[in-house]
């Protein structure tokens, strides 16, 4: 299957339409007509990753967050980005991502976090793409069997398999309805609070963020933006290999955060 057969799957899933301005995710590296037979999952693109699809003959990398999200000036292998660029471009590695497209897309981030988290009845949290007339949007709400917090905070550990999870707010209560957003999605806990939710998971809360859910009291769980969206790397390998079977598909498993509670 050619690079470009890869990549317009992808887009059926999830749609270029909606992907954010201020986005550069897509097609970024690569030769579009390639041949491809082996593709390696990854959520970052880094070193390790290269070294991976290098030794073991990957020649296409999907990734959720974009390698090239800034502007760049020059690509010299002086830095690391830099270096890494030229690495791909000269081992001939085709490189693509789908980023905020993926976040909103059906059965995407959200859909498999919520998935996950076992919610019912779900919605979207926050729509987007109004002026498109798309139901598309970012994060979920909806039903859990009621249960209260610390039990259900230790079935979010066990099925995200984090270590730990930072809790802001209200610590002991009975939880019904949950919100949630992949990532970091401190932008949209206003409404959250506005769909009922009680509790609110998310990654990336900051100090002020926290202050406004204990205002509206709402519980703010943040389980971490590694943990709440590698769990979208399994569906990128499952939708494409049911698509071509003869594609050697595999999600890079040693990735991690880039921090360590001590």
């Amino acid at each position: 299957m050619k690079a470009k057969e890869i990549m317009e799957l992808m887009d059926n899933w999830a749609s270029t339409r909606l992907i954010e301005h201020w986005d550069n995710t897509g097609f970024q590296i690569g030769d579009y007509n390639k041949e491809i037979n082996k593709v390696l999952v990854a959520l970052d693109l880094d070193r390790d990753v290269y070294e991976k699809a290098i030794k073991e003959d990957f020649n296409m990398i999907i990734t959720h967050h974009p390698l090239i999200f800034k502007p760049i000036s020059n690509v010299t292998t002086s830095t690391y980005k830099g270096k890494l660029i030229h690495d791909l471009i000269r081992n001939e590695i085709v490189v693509y991502n789908a980023h905020t497209n993926l976040d909103q897309a059906i059965e995407g981030v959200n859909d498999e976090l919520a998935r996950i988290l076992g919610l019912s009845n779900t919605e979207i949290l926050k729509l987007s793409n109004l002026d498109l007339k798309l139901r598309y949007g970012y994060g979920k709400v909806g039903d859990i069997e009621e249960t209260n917090l610390s039990d259900y905070i230790k079935q979010i550990k066990e099925k995200l398999n984090v270590d730990y999870l930072i809790v802001y707010g209200k610590q002991e209560r009975t939880v019904k309805r949950v919100a949630l957003c992949g990532g970091s999605g401190s932008e949209f806990i206003y409404d959250a609070y506005e769909k009922n939710a009680c509790i609110y998971i998310t990654g990336d809360i900051r100090y002020h963020d926290a202050q406004l859910g204990n205002e509206l009291g709402l519980t703010i769980i943040d389980a971490g933006h590694y943990h709440t969206e590698k769990i979208i790397l399994p569906v990128i390998k499952r939708y494409l290999e049911k698509k071509d079977n003869n594609l050697h598909i595999e999600v890079y498993e040693k990735s991690s955060p880039l921090y360590k509670i001590y």
